[in-house]
């Protein structure tokens, strides 16, 4: 029987927490024997632990954790077969590699997923790491070409590219949002996901919601007295936003306070954080990314593109390599609240866009980035 060990050292549950989980999980069906190794800290052991995975808690601390690495190395002892160990991080990486040199498995394939856009580095320790890593798979072009940026010393054949999925369920019930706030039938309903925070481009997002409803329009075109008066009657019933998710409370406060100040409250609902976010999509026509930083590969379009709605996203991340401008959603560049606000006119106004795009999203995800793709993939790391 094939043997797998996952490492995954966060001390909170996150979206690489759930990486491991769904990842692991399909595995695990797939008849290979899973082992996750994981922080002390119950509220993780007990989510991998519910889903019937194996759980083996050590500190994990890093590059200079000898006793983590000792301990995993007893554990490759004990198993008569063992394929690979899937660190999650480079610091993880360093246990896996520690433990198979103190275990004498020589066999034991040591793989690693970046699921961060950054620099490498290339001190002697990490010199080392990289020539015992087997492969190194990042989730975009983008975090592959951020990394080589400084030109680490690593053998370019050890590189992988795998874009990043998410599990979809076949069957999803739709919250019913407009009855739960009210909206008008006729509201356009753009949402956003993830957690609330300044890097996500969200004071953007509720500066181009104001735009809307400016005398100058979304596309900086001065409107006639009549437009005028037609838009901010009207406002209220052509889009709403809603923001599912959790941040600071101080900046959840600046973001009401924000929205207060714009004008735009009544248009604006902070639904705050849901355990599960794809009944929420469901119910949603647009989604949106307005990332100020470059994300890997975010997964929250990927979500509206599997539920048949059009997305707009920040062109700065590796999304620009699944979202077509025009064809699948719509660009915009970061930080640009004139254009976010045009795009959001566009598809406010334009229902056949929305549905061209929307269904045309829908058919590439489940074409070329639907999990059960970016599982047959992420096999091939394991070879």
């Amino acid at each position: 029987m094939q043997n797998i060990i996952h490492i995954v050292s966060n001390k909170e549950w996150g979206g690489g927490e759930q990486y491991v989980l769904d990842l692991a999980s399909r595995q695990k069906a797939e008849g290979i024997s899973i082992t996750v190794v994981c922080k002390p800290v119950e509220a993780i052991r007990r989510k991998y632990e519910e889903a019937g995975l194996r759980v083996l808690a050590l500190p994990l601390g890093g590059a200079l954790d000898v006793r983590s690495a000792l301990a995993l190395a007893r554990e490759l002892s004990q198993l008569s077969t063992l394929n690979s160990i899937h660190a999650h991080n480079f610091k993880d990486a360093f246990t896996a590699c520690y433990a198979r040199r103190l275990s004498g498995c020589k066999d034991v394939r040591v793989v690693m997923c970046r699921h961060l856009t950054r620099k490498g580095k290339n001190t002697l320790l990490y010199r080392w790491l990289y020539r015992q890593l087997d492969c190194l798979c990042f989730d975009s072009e983008l975090s592959r070409s951020e990394f080589l940026s400084t030109q680490p010393t690593i053998d370019e054949r050890k590189l992988r590219i795998v874009h990043t999925s998410v599990v979809v369920p076949e069957h999803i019930e739709a919250v019913d949002v407009r009855g739960k706030y009210a909206i008008p039938a006729n509201a356009v309903i753009a949402m956003f996901h993830g957690r609330l925070d300044p890097e996500k481009g969200l004071d953007t997002l509720l500066e181009a919601m104001s735009l809307l409803n400016s005398p100058l329009g979304p596309t900086g075109r001065l409107r006639s007295p009549s437009e005028q008066e037609f838009s901010i009657l009207n406002s209220q019933f052509s889009i709403i936003l809603v923001l599912l998710g959790r941040g600071s409370d101080e900046y959840t406060a600046h973001l009401k306070q924000k929205a207060s100040e714009l004008g735009i409250a009544s248009q604006v609902i902070f639904a705050g954080f849901q355990h599960s976010v794809l009944p929420w999509v469901a119910a949603a026509d647009v989604g949106i990314l307005a990332s100020t930083v470059s994300e890997g590969c975010p997964l929250s379009p990927q979500e509206y593109m599997s539920q048949g709605h059009p997305v707009i996203v920040t062109d700065n991340g590796g999304q620009r390599e699944y979202v077509i401008d025009g064809q699948n959603g719509l660009l915009v560049p970061p930080g640009d609240a004139q254009a976010l606000a045009s795009a959001l006119n566009r598809l406010t106004t334009d229902a056949a866009l929305r549905q061209r795009l929307g269904q045309q999203a829908r058919e590439d995800f489940y074409d070329h980035l639907s999990y059960e793709h970016f599982y047959q993939q992420i096999k091939g790391i394991y070879l």
